[in-house]
Parts: C-alpha cells; sequence; structure tokens
C-alpha cells in the first residue's frame, strides 16, 4: 500500500484528493489510535509532572498552556442522573444509546410483531414515555429549580 500525505495541524487535518479507501482507512485508524492514546499520555505526563514538581504547578501550567493553544474548558451539563452510586451503572444516556441500538435493529421487524410481542415492547415503554410526559409539563410550568 502506497502511503499517503495528510496535512495535521492543530487546526484540522487536509486529506489528498487522490486518497484512496485502504489509504483513507489506514490514516483513520492511526488518528482513533491516536485519540485513545492521548488520555493515557495525558494522564502520565501529569503523574510525572506532579511527582517532580507538584500538583499546583501542574495545574497551573496545564491551564496557560490550554489556553496559549486556544483549548475552552468544557462546559459542565448538569446531569439528570441520580447522585447514588449506580451512576456508573445506568444512566439517562445510556438507557438513550441502548434505546436508539434496540429501534435500529427491529426497525424492519416491527411490522412483522405479533400481538403479544407488541404489548410486551409498549409494557416496557410506556414508563419512559411517562417520564417524559411529566418532564415536558414541569417544562411548561416554568421548569425546575434552577
Amino acid at each position: 500500500m502506497t502511503l499517503i500525505d495528510p496535512q495535521m495541524t492543530a487546526d484540522g487535518l487536509t486529506i489528498p484528493e487522490e486518497t484512496n479507501q485502504e489509504q483513507w482507512q489506514e490514516m483513520h485508524r492511526s488518528i482513533l489510535l491516536c485519540k485513545r492514546a492521548a488520555g493515557k499520555w495525558l494522564s502520565q505526563s501529569r503523574r510525572w509532572a506532579t511527582d517532580k514538581w507538584g500538583v499546583d504547578y501542574v495545574a497551573e501550567t496545564e491551564v496557560q498552556l490550554e489556553l496559549g493553544l486556544g483549548i475552552e474548558a468544557k462546559e459542565s451539563k448538569p446531569s439528570p442522573n441520580s447522585q447514588d452510586k449506580s451512576r456508573g451503572i445506568v444512566t439517562i444516556e445510556g438507557i438513550a444509546q441502548s434505546y436508539k441500538l434496540w429501534a435500529r435493529k427491529v426497525e424492519d421487524e416491527i411490522d412483522g410483531w405479533d400481538t403479544s410481542r407488541i404489548k410486551r415492547a409498549l409494557e416496557l415503554i410506556e414508563p419512559i414515555a411517562r417520564h417524559a410526559e411529566t418532564l415536558r409539563a414541569r417544562l411548561r410550568q416554568g421548569g425546575g429549580q434552577d
């Protein structure tokens, strides 16, 4: 396979027009590998510098470096999940993702379902629909506590 020479900068990626599927796949695999590894590299670098110069130095330096690179702090989003220890096991995001996967898998089959299968699916989906309606009603009444 002939390697391609994409132009990679902090601002983006330029892929040569003549890149074929196999070349793109290999390049994209490398990018995904870097994405996966970057978190580990950052953790190891922070730990090394913290052991050598302390947590205050690392925190201050990292903020300065991120600002210099134009990396903005991620805005934290409020979580609709319970604050108990089950957060790592069941979250609304996980439920939504599982539902989307299930819906995609059965979308071509639903027309052929018998009555008992339809009733069972409704039994499982209706509590979620009731929660959604309760939340919509709260929004119509002025929302929750801000």
